[in-house]
Protein backbone atom coordinates (compact mmCIF):
# COMPACT_ATOMS: atom_id res chain seq x y z
CA UNK A 1 0.00 0.00 0.00
CA UNK A 2 2.76 2.16 0.95
CA UNK A 3 4.38 1.46 -2.62
CA UNK A 4 0.72 2.49 -4.82
CA UNK A 5 0.55 5.92 -2.37
CA UNK A 6 4.09 7.10 -3.31
CA UNK A 7 3.99 6.42 -6.90
CA UNK A 8 0.04 8.43 -6.36
CA UNK A 9 1.54 11.51 -4.46
CA UNK A 10 4.16 11.44 -7.04
CA UNK A 11 1.76 11.96 -10.32
CA UNK A 12 -0.49 14.43 -8.31
CA UNK A 13 1.42 17.97 -9.56
CA UNK A 14 0.32 20.76 -7.02
CA UNK A 15 -0.42 23.40 -9.85
CA UNK A 16 -2.64 20.75 -12.15
CA UNK A 17 -4.08 19.97 -8.68
CA UNK A 18 -5.53 23.60 -7.44
CA UNK A 19 -6.71 23.98 -10.98
CA UNK A 20 -8.60 20.66 -10.57
CA UNK A 21 -10.33 21.22 -7.65
CA UNK A 22 -11.36 24.89 -8.00
CA UNK A 23 -13.25 23.70 -11.23
CA UNK A 24 -14.58 21.19 -9.42
CA UNK A 25 -15.68 23.59 -6.56
CA UNK A 26 -16.89 25.92 -8.78
CA UNK A 27 -19.08 22.99 -10.97
CA UNK A 28 -20.51 21.32 -7.56
CA UNK A 29 -21.94 24.63 -6.55
CA UNK A 30 -23.22 25.88 -9.32
CA UNK A 31 -25.26 22.62 -9.88
CA UNK A 32 -26.70 22.80 -6.68
CA UNK A 33 -29.84 23.90 -6.34
CA UNK A 34 -28.99 27.70 -5.00
CA UNK A 35 -28.91 30.72 -7.00
CA UNK A 36 -24.91 31.50 -6.68
CA UNK A 37 -24.65 33.93 -10.31
CA UNK A 38 -27.98 35.56 -8.64
CA UNK A 39 -26.15 36.24 -5.18
CA UNK A 40 -23.98 39.76 -5.82
CA UNK A 41 -23.77 42.14 -8.92
CA UNK A 42 -20.68 40.61 -9.88
CA UNK A 43 -21.71 37.55 -11.56
CA UNK A 44 -24.60 39.45 -13.41
CA UNK A 45 -21.92 38.94 -16.56
CA UNK A 46 -21.46 35.75 -15.77
CA UNK A 47 -25.73 34.93 -16.31
CA UNK A 48 -25.88 36.70 -19.44
CA UNK A 49 -23.04 34.42 -21.31
CA UNK A 50 -24.29 31.08 -19.97
CA UNK A 51 -26.79 29.47 -17.68
CA UNK A 52 -25.02 28.37 -14.33
CA UNK A 53 -25.77 24.93 -14.70
CA UNK A 54 -23.98 25.15 -18.10
CA UNK A 55 -20.90 26.24 -16.63
CA UNK A 56 -21.12 24.04 -13.75
CA UNK A 57 -20.97 21.07 -16.27
CA UNK A 58 -18.48 23.01 -17.76
CA UNK A 59 -16.40 23.47 -14.78
CA UNK A 60 -17.08 19.40 -13.77
CA UNK A 61 -15.54 18.40 -17.07
CA UNK A 62 -12.85 20.26 -16.78
CA UNK A 63 -11.94 19.12 -13.38
CA UNK A 64 -12.06 15.68 -14.28
CA UNK A 65 -10.31 16.09 -17.24
CA UNK A 66 -7.34 17.87 -15.42
CA UNK A 67 -7.24 14.43 -12.88
CA UNK A 68 -7.49 12.07 -15.35
CA UNK A 69 -4.50 13.86 -17.40
CA UNK A 70 -2.47 14.28 -14.73
CA UNK A 71 -2.99 10.75 -13.01
CA UNK A 72 -3.57 8.99 -15.91
CA UNK A 73 0.04 10.12 -17.85
CA UNK A 74 -2.64 10.93 -20.81
CA UNK A 75 -0.44 14.00 -22.62
CA UNK A 76 -2.87 15.14 -24.96
CA UNK A 77 -5.92 15.34 -22.51
CA UNK A 78 -3.90 16.91 -19.88
CA UNK A 79 -2.43 19.64 -22.42
CA UNK A 80 -5.80 20.09 -23.55
CA UNK A 81 -7.18 20.11 -19.70
CA UNK A 82 -4.98 22.96 -19.13
CA UNK A 83 -4.86 25.00 -22.06
CA UNK A 84 -8.70 25.23 -21.78
CA UNK A 85 -8.21 26.08 -18.01
CA UNK A 86 -6.07 28.83 -19.14
CA UNK A 87 -8.72 30.39 -21.55
CA UNK A 88 -11.63 29.52 -18.91
CA UNK A 89 -10.06 30.83 -15.99
CA UNK A 90 -8.89 34.37 -18.45
CA UNK A 91 -12.75 34.64 -19.60
CA UNK A 92 -13.74 34.37 -15.73
CA UNK A 93 -11.35 36.76 -14.77
CA UNK A 94 -12.38 39.21 -17.23
CA UNK A 95 -15.95 39.01 -16.70
CA UNK A 96 -15.41 39.65 -12.75
CA UNK A 97 -13.17 42.31 -13.85
CA UNK A 98 -16.20 43.93 -16.07
CA UNK A 99 -18.57 43.27 -13.05
CA UNK A 100 -16.57 45.01 -10.54
CA UNK A 101 -13.05 46.08 -10.66
CA UNK A 102 -12.73 47.00 -6.80
CA UNK A 103 -12.87 43.16 -6.52
CA UNK A 104 -9.74 40.94 -5.84
CA UNK A 105 -11.92 38.13 -7.64
CA UNK A 106 -10.57 38.90 -10.99
CA UNK A 107 -7.14 39.05 -9.63
CA UNK A 108 -7.12 35.54 -8.26
CA UNK A 109 -8.75 33.37 -11.24
CA UNK A 110 -6.19 35.77 -13.32
CA UNK A 111 -3.78 33.59 -11.26
CA UNK A 112 -5.02 30.89 -11.96
CA UNK A 113 -5.19 31.40 -16.06
CA UNK A 114 -1.38 31.68 -15.84
CA UNK A 115 -0.74 28.88 -13.92
CA UNK A 116 -2.63 26.82 -15.98
CA UNK A 117 -0.51 28.17 -18.90
CA UNK A 118 2.79 27.87 -16.74
CA UNK A 119 1.86 23.98 -16.61
CA UNK A 120 0.60 23.92 -20.06
CA UNK A 121 4.19 25.06 -21.32
CA UNK A 122 5.85 22.71 -18.72
CA UNK A 123 4.32 19.68 -19.85
CA UNK A 124 5.21 19.92 -22.74
CA UNK A 125 9.01 20.93 -22.29
CA UNK A 126 8.46 17.49 -20.15
CA UNK A 127 6.93 15.19 -23.03
CA UNK A 128 9.47 16.93 -25.50
CA UNK A 129 12.55 16.66 -23.02
CA UNK A 130 13.55 20.68 -22.31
Amino acid sequence: MHKQLRKFIHRCKPVESSLAFIAGFWGLLLLTPLDTFGAGADYTKFLKTLPENTWGWIMVILSLATVAGMLGRYYHIRRAALLASTFIWFFISSLLFAGNQASTGWGAYLNYALLSSWAYVKVGEQRHGR
